[in-house]
């Protein structure tokens, strides 16, 4: 009925340009006879030369029906000149070219159509789209950016923008373009890729990471996603590394292992597959922690034997899959040079971790495989570098160094490796300057920095070794350099540090056959006064000493057991301590340090008459130690016998000793301590002659003290003590030391302990409070202690008025508001505890 009525209307109206579209259109979308409809859209435009509509049609019947693409060409464009924002005859003209190769007359007409209309939005995407292709980055952007105008929610689009970005180097740019194009289209697995990669290559690994596994559950087959999956948890595992995280890294490996297999099946002619799966496994063989340490309440020979072997076991196959993939790599891929590297790298580690030394040729494998990447790429530094760490012979080893610095004199590998064979040969001059070369070219690599570190050792500058150490820790959390910087710290008395145990943790984790990291570990948990897990790693390294095969690892057995008795006696467990310290004596291994912590812990176990017969064989050998070594040993032997034998023994023992050994401050406290309560005054002249031996403040100021407390016991009548005397004593060392807390703190202590409210109230303007140093307890009480007590004190006895809750009397002094609040702060800590305790 309708095509009746337009047909109608066309025979009365031949001439209208609308009618004979309107019935050439209902023709073409109904079904009709085309060649009939293109009659119309012909009449049409002859009617209306602008009706761009109508040559649209025309293009459409003759690129379609009749294939006449010239014409279809001609009509498009005359569509898209009359209308320029028609997209329709605009991508259609394009298609055409496209499929021509007309790839400049594409481009003009997009450019023709852009210029005219800045709403010809499909003129600039196409345009975009184009110069993506042609690489013009540039031009690119600012097309594609005019296109999203036009279509905003067009995901194709913002992928686009974000190549285009990312090739330009704006990755937060482009970061943002894949996000929108995500945010459209969950499916993008090109954004999603292109994104995780930006993010791996900008060093967020874990955000890559996840991208890739978002692909991944989208196409679970593709290769890309797996190979990158398994890029972005290397790179991430070799950062947990560097933080020392090892078990973290090691579990982010397997999932990597697992990507790269994964990958390997669908693409195995694939060479850069296969060394990923090598690089893997490599980096797992070296990172996989022990994890057999000092929580393990069960500890043997036996059970530390096997944890060593099952390590080594996990190690080594790892070490030999890594070996496997990097040959199947080179197979596929021969004129790869550094893949000759990573299999020398790779037999390096499978040799030490078997112990098997091939002595059949005077070249080793790792050797030869160099060689085979310098027979490809002889020009290369890094190849020299490789073959003087790989070989044993040391004139080859300077040879290959010297020639990687003639082809690349500002290689710092090499200058570090180069300090290493000086500081080996003890040309420590030139080891020196070659590792001062090395740092100031590279300050990010570890070798230099831990070789300066061993030549300021032997200069006896500490701070500096211990800062060039720790630096080399940092930057690569090597056993090696951690158990170094580990000593240095010893030395320096800062062993008990978190930094220091932290590092000393992640040493036993990946040296755990070695004994010396298990040895420093325990001397750290035992600064940190954490007994019994210094306990298990000395007895951790003994066991490592056992299956040692160096005889001179074995002769520090020693000293490690002195530490572990030292460790038990600590703990408390003297039993313990008398079984193992037994054992040394019988072995001759117990020293002087031995033998005093023998006899402590025989007294400490009842066993009296014991600790007298070690005390004896310990005087016996204090005559043949040097004088300035015999201080504490002497000091130990007065305080024990006063404990076991009584005041009496103690004044006779030392009135028999040679004159000589008095001359030291140790000392001369203990006699000091001694004669403090000895009514008849016997060491009256030794102690007389001992005090020339305390020259420092601090130890002046400490033997004041002990002389009050000794006036306070000597004074006294009865069971009271001579406060008067104290008193004046204090009053006279305050005057010479104002500063000092301990005096001040004692004084004020002794004051409240009187029975007058004068000094009661006195008390409490002797302390000095600091409230950095509120913690520090100096003497008997601390400041706030004596300051909290004379308030009290203050309250009781002058409050002239009980209604009030606050002392009333003149003489009331409080320091400052602060110190307030500092009272109250201890007490919300004491009643915490308290509470604690009750329930």
């Amino acid at each position: 009925m309708e095509l009746e009525q337009l047909k109608k209307s066309v025979e009365e109206n031949p001439d209208d340009s609308s009618l004979q579209f309107e019935l050439g259109l209902y023709l073409w979308d109904n079904g009709g006879d085309s060649e009939k409809a293109a009659e119309h859209f012909v009449l049409s435009a002859k009617s209306d030369p602008n009706n761009a509509v109508a040559f649209k049609y025309l293009g459409h019947y003759y690129s379609r029906v009749t294939l006449d693409l010239n014409r279809a060409a001609k009509c498009y464009q005359r569509a898209v000149l009359i209308n320029p924002n028609d997209s329709d005859s605009g991508e259609a003209l394009c298609d055409l070219f496209d499929r021509q190769g007309k790839e400049i007359l594409e481009i003009a007409v997009c450019r023709d159509a852009s210029e005219k209309s800045p709403k010809a939005f499909w003129a600039f995407c196409r345009l975009g789209y184009i110069q993506l292709h042609q690489k013009k980055w540039s031009e690119a952007v600012q097309s594609l950016q005019h296109a999203i105008r036009g279509y905003p929610t067009m995901s194709d689009l913002w992928e686009a923008l974000g190549l285009a970005y990312q090739r330009l180097g704006m990755f937060t740019a482009a970061i943002k373009a894949y996000g929108r194009a995500i945010e459209l289209d969950e499916t993008k697995i090109f954004a999603l890729v292109e994104s995780a990669n930006i993010f791996l290559m900008l060093g967020s690994y874990r955000k890559g990471v996840e991208l890739f596994e978002q692909a991944l559950k989208i196409s679970p087959q593709n290769i890309s996603v797996l190979y990158g999956l398994a890029s972005g948890l290397l790179s991430w595992s070799k950062e947990c590394i560097n933080l020392g995280a090892f078990g973290w890294a090691a579990s982010l490996l397997e999932d990597a292992r697992k990507a790269a297999k994964a990958s390997s099946e669908l693409a195995s002619s694939m060479s850069c597959i296969w060394k990923l799966h090598g690089d893997i496994q490599l980096t797992y063989a070296r990172c996989f922690p022990w994890s057999g340490g000092t929580e393990n309440s069960e500890f043997t020979l036996k059970t530390f034997s096997d944890s060593i072997l099952s390590w080594r076991s996990i190690c080594y196959s790892a070490a030999l899959s890594a070996k496997a993939s990097y040959q199947r790599a080179l197979h596929l891929a021969p004129w790869q040079a550094n893949v000759y590297t990573d299999i020398a790298i790779t037999c390096d580690l499978v040799s030490s971790l078997s112990d098997d030394s091939d002595t059949s040729s005077s070249w080793k494998l790792p050797e030869k495989m160099v060689l085979g990447a310098l027979l490809l790429e002889c020009e290369n530094s890094e190849f020299w570098v490789a073959l003087g760490c790989m070989s044993d012979n040391s004139a080859l080893k300077l040879h290959a160094l010297i020639r990687a610095l003639h082809l690349d004199v500002s290689l710092a590998v090499a200058w570090a490796f180069m300090g290493q064979i000086f500081r080996e040969s003890d040309e420590m001059k030139f080891a020196k300057q070659a590792f001062d070369c090395a740092r100031s070219i590279d300050p990010t690599l570890a070798l230099p920095w831990a070789g300066s570190a061993d030549t300021y050792a032997r200069e006896s500058t500490s701070d500096e070794a211990f800062e060039s150490c720790l630096r080399a820790a940092q930057i690569s959390p090597l056993a090696e350099f951690q158990v170094g910087l580990a000593w240095l710290a010893l030395l320096q008395g800062n062993i008990s540090s978190p930094q220091i145990f932290a590092c000393i943790e992640q040493a036993v984790q990946r040296s755990p056959y070695y004994p010396e990291p298990h040895n420093l570990h325990g001397l750290v948990c035992e600064a940190r006064h954490n007994y019994h897990t210094a306990i298990a790693s000395y007895r951790l390294a003994l066991a490592a000493m056992s299956i040692c095969p160096e005889s001179s690892v074995k002769s520090h057995a020693g000293k490690v057991s002195i530490n572990l008795v030292r460790s038990l006696s600590k703990a408390g467990r003297f039993k313990e301590s008398v079984m193992e310290c037994a054992n040394l004596k019988s072995k001759g291994l117990l020293d002087a340090g031995g033998l005093q912590i023998y006899a402590f812990s025989l007294w400490r176990t009842g066993q009296n008459d014991s600790a007298l017969s070690v005390i004896r064989d310990l005087a016996g050998r204090i005559s043949t130690r040097e004088k300035t070594s015999i201080a504490f040993p002497i000091s130990f032997i007065c305080s024990l016998l006063y404990c076991i034998s009584g005041l009496d023994s103690a004044i006779t023992s030392i009135q028999k000793m040679p004159k000589d050994f008095f001359q030291s401050s140790k000392i001369s406290f203990i006699v000091s301590a001694i004669h403090s309560l000895d009514q008849s005054d016997r060491l009256q002249s030794i102690v007389a002659s001992t005090r020339s031996y305390i020259t420092s403040q601090e130890e002046i100021v400490a033997m004041h003290y002990l002389i009050a407390l000794s006036k306070l016991l000597k004074t006294g009548a009865g069971d009271f003590l001579g406060y008067e005397k104290g008193i004046a004593h204090l009053r006279k060392a305050i005057h010479m030391y104002p500063h000092s807390n301990l005096i001040r703190n004692l004084l004020g202590y002794i004051l409240l302990a009187g029975e007058g409210m004068k000094d009661a109230c006195t008390a409490s303007r002797c302390c000095i409070i600091n409230v950095s140093e509120c913690a520090n307890k100096e003497g008997l009480k601390s400041a706030l202690e004596v300051l909290g007590g004379g308030s009290v004190a203050c309250n009781v006895i002058g409050n002239t008025a009980p209604r009030f809750s606050f002392p009333t009397c003149h003489c009331q002094y409080l320091n400052a508001p602060v110190v307030v609040v500092e009272l109250q702060r201890y007490l919300r800590i004491f009643l915490h505890h308290f509470s604690i305790f009750r329930i």
